[in-house]
């Protein structure tokens, strides 16, 4: 259920307002409103767990799973964020010289290894070599010159490398006459070589330290923990506003704790408003839940989705029917299998590691969901168990796919607009539950009819064909006047206007429940068909079996790739569009978050 709140109004002195942050905060129980205000200590904060989050994130990089003892770096976490910082930029900038220093070396390639100061010295010794790069062309017309020898270095299929050697000062007209490859000042080979061997040294030294920072996990989690907590009591300062000698903080506290804001106040001599949030107000949300609807949890915050306040909790109902979903979507005892032998392995770990404690619960129930289905429609890794035979794994002849299986289909068919008349039904009656007068009862008991008129002439249309019955007429009927005489606003023409729409749009929803039959078809003959290839490629000799057994490898991984993505397309889709639209849900609340102690008091 979805925790009342109130609205608190705190009112203390200018000069206390930081010892009452401190207190508030040790309470923990206040969901602070704060203003778009930010001071520098705030920004300041900011950009400080800015940097040590990007550092944190750099240094994933370099941690290694079984390090090697290091020598004890006697630094705080601070001190080990700032130095990983230093270090990070300056393997950059190594990084980056490098990158300059290899291409500077492939473009003095073509010269092999001489030395810059050699040429130098010649030069000085009246000897003057002058370095030429051209066609072959150049090169047969460098050889006409009079008073230069010509030495070749290196040469391709069109172009020549040499050394023009004079010893006298060449001509100008001889220079333009020659293809000169120009020299840069640290154009020296040897040089560049040496540079870029200490700059690798010192790269590996510098993430060698990189190494032994980023296996301080813990040290490096703590100070970006007191960072985090130092820049949210900056923000939470922000909020206060102040009129003169007096301080103003705002915010919401559940009602089972405003008691314990009332007795602080009075022993600190703060005044204290108490109030009920407006329709208006943006009321974070708490939702106090138990061990059965917990377990979907994980599913929340992966999607990121919280439940307006005003709105209602459906966890439970959406774990009931997302299990179901993904059982029909997954569809085969063998993957459930699997899974669930990997969920208990992971109920077991989260003794020691309690973040995969509901993740692997999640997983379990899902799991077992996927045997329970799969074995019922005798599914197991693509191959259908057929009652009678005397092992699960019958010869092929006994095989058969359940693309193949028209009773089966309409079966399966029948059940998912079974699933959608229950889950919209279901939501419509929360709806009504939740608004509570006598007009909202009216219209969804109205639309519960239509979405029954829905189901009926679909399963005629689609499953069974044949006449449709007397009494879907009556429901559509009878739900279409609830809704037009208590749910449509006949003063407004935007209501006039989206009626006809919404009549087809429940006619849709109901229709959109046969995805979950089409995905689990389309996984079954996925499943089936690498089966039946990897059984031709073993038919064409025992000696090819291991390829026969990677097809099948190959073939499953892809359809379990294939069946998680519909799940979160799929099964998401249904709880989060079709069944929110019926229930009234817009999933646009925010996370009920009190400003509280995060860190250990030192």
């Amino acid at each position: 259920m979805i925790v009342p709140m109130k609205t608190v109004t705190l009112l203390v002195m200018s000069d206390d307002e930081r010892d009452a942050l401190y207190t508030l905060r040790e309470l923990g129980v206040m969901h602070i409103v704060h203003n778009a205000k930010r001071s520098v200590a705030a920004q300041t904060s900011a950009d400080a767990v800015s940097a040590a989050d990007r550092v944190l994130t750099a240094l994933s990089a370099y941690v290694e799973k079984n390090p090697a003892p290091a020598d004890d770096l006697n630094m705080t976490g601070d001190e080990l964020i700032a130095r990983a910082q230093q270090l990070l930029e300056e393997v950059s900038a190594l990084e980056a010289e490098q990158t300059a220093l290899v291409q500077k070396l492939a473009r003095l390639e073509i010269w092999g290894g001489f030395e810059r100061t050699l040429l130098e010295k010649l030069r000085r010794n009246g000897v003057e070599i002058v370095l030429c790069y051209g066609s072959t062309a150049d090169y047969q017309k460098a050889k006409s010159l009079d008073g230069v020898s010509l030495h070749v270095v290196s040469e391709s299929k069109h172009n020549v490398a040499f050394a023009a050697i004079f010893t006298d000062a060449p001509a100008p007209e001889v220079l333009e006459a020659l293809p000169v490859f120009k020299l840069n000042p640290d154009d020296d080979p040897v040089a560049l070589r040496k540079s870029l061997e200490v700059n690798r040294i010192t790269c590996e030294m510098n993430k060698s330290e990189l190494h032994d920072i980023a296996n301080c996990n813990a040290e490096l989690r703590a100070a970006l923990e007191k960072r985090l907590e130092i820049a949210e009591f900056e923000r939470a300062a922000d909020a206060m506003n102040e009129f003169g000698a007096v301080s103003v903080l705002q915010g919401f506290v559940p009602v089972q704790d405003v008691e314990a804001v009332r007795k602080t106040a009075a022993e600190k001599g703060w005044g204290v408003l108490v109030d009920d949030p407006g329709d208006e107000d943006d009321v974070p949300v708490l939702i106090k839940d138990n061990r059965f609807t917990r377990i979907i949890k994980p599913l929340f915050d992966f999607l990121g989705i919280v439940p307006g306040y005003h709105e209602l909790d459906v966890s439970g109902g959406v774990l009931v029917f997302f299990t179901i979903f993904y059982a029909i979507i997954v569809g085969d005892a063998g993957y459930g299998l699997i899974f669930s032998v990997l969920a208990a392995l992971g109920v077991f770990a989260a003794r020691k590691k309690p973040a995969l404690k509901l993740p692997s619960r999640l997983l379990l129930i899902l799991s077992i969901a996927t045997t329970v289905w799969g074995a019922l429609c005798g599914s197991w890794f693509g191959m259908e168990f057929i009652p009678g035979t005397k092992t699960p794994f019958p010869a092929l002849d006994a095989l058969r796919n359940f693309s193949n299986d028209t009773a089966k289909q309409a079966n399966v068919q029948f059940f998912c607009f079974v699933l959608a008349v229950a889950q919209l039904s279901t939501g419509r009656i929360w709806k009504a539950i939740r608004d509570r007068n006598w007009r909202s009862i009216c219209d969804n008991a109205g639309w519960t009819l239509i979405i029954w008129g829905n189901f009926f002439l679909t399963v005629r249309l689609i499953v069974y064909p044949g006449e449709f019955p007397v009494y879907m007429y009556y429901l559509y009927g009878a739900g279409l006047l609830l809704v037009m005489c208590c749910g449509v606003r006949w003063n407004q023409v935007a209501d006039l206007f989206q009626f006809p729409f919404n009549i087809i749009g429940s006619f849709t929803d109901v229709l959109s429940y046969i995805r979950l039959f089409a995905v689990g078809l389309a996984g079954a003959c996925i499943a089936t068909s690498f089966n039946n290839m990897a059984f031709d490629v073993c038919a064409v000799s025992p000696w090819l079996l291991p390829a026969g057994a990677l097809v099948v490898i190959f073939g499953h991984l892809l359809n379990i790739g294939l069946a998680f993505l519909g799940v979160l397309v799929h099964a998401v889709r249904l709880n989060t569009l079709e069944f929110s639209n019926h229930t009234g849900l817009s999933w646009s609340g925010q996370a009920f978050q009190p400003f509280k102690r995060t860190t250990k008091q030192q």
